[in-house]
């Protein structure tokens, strides 16, 4: 139930897709739906354009930025909420990489889940 003003302001962050719980529903072009969100949602967006495969040091840089909220991190678990990490992989490139153990500790210490997406085109 926390509201995505507060999230921006303890992580330091836009949201660039926030909802609160209990606002009426839109579609993503704002258009209004029935009903009203049961669930408040926050996501910040990065984007990389890779030229190669490896980015699994984006990811680390990341984690690290967000290890002192690591109390507001704990407190969203701790009250129901979820916070995760997803990688999004668009296009049909190949990508390919380790991410450290170091950075998978830190983000187990900051009680991130790690999502992966893959949206590609098909290829010839």
């Amino acid at each position: 139930t926390i509201s995505p003003d507060q999230i921006s302001a303890a992580l330091g962050l836009e949201g660039h897709f926030a909802h609160c719980v209990g606002d009426p529903r839109r579609t993503p072009k704002g258009a209004l739906l029935e009903g009203r969100y049961k669930d408040t949602r926050w996501r910040h967006s990065i984007r990389y354009d890779l030229m190669d495969q490896w980015f699994a040091e984006k990811i680390a840089a990341f984690v690290d930025s967000l290890v002192p909220h690591k109390q507001f991190l704990h407190s969203v678990r701790a009250t129901g909420g979820t916070a995760e990490i997803i990688i999004q992989f668009l296009g049909d490139g190949y990508f390919g990489d380790s991410v450290a153990l170091d950075t998978l500790a830190k983000m187990t210490d900051l009680q991130l889940s790690f999502g992966i997406e893959c949206f590609n085109l098909p290829q010839s």
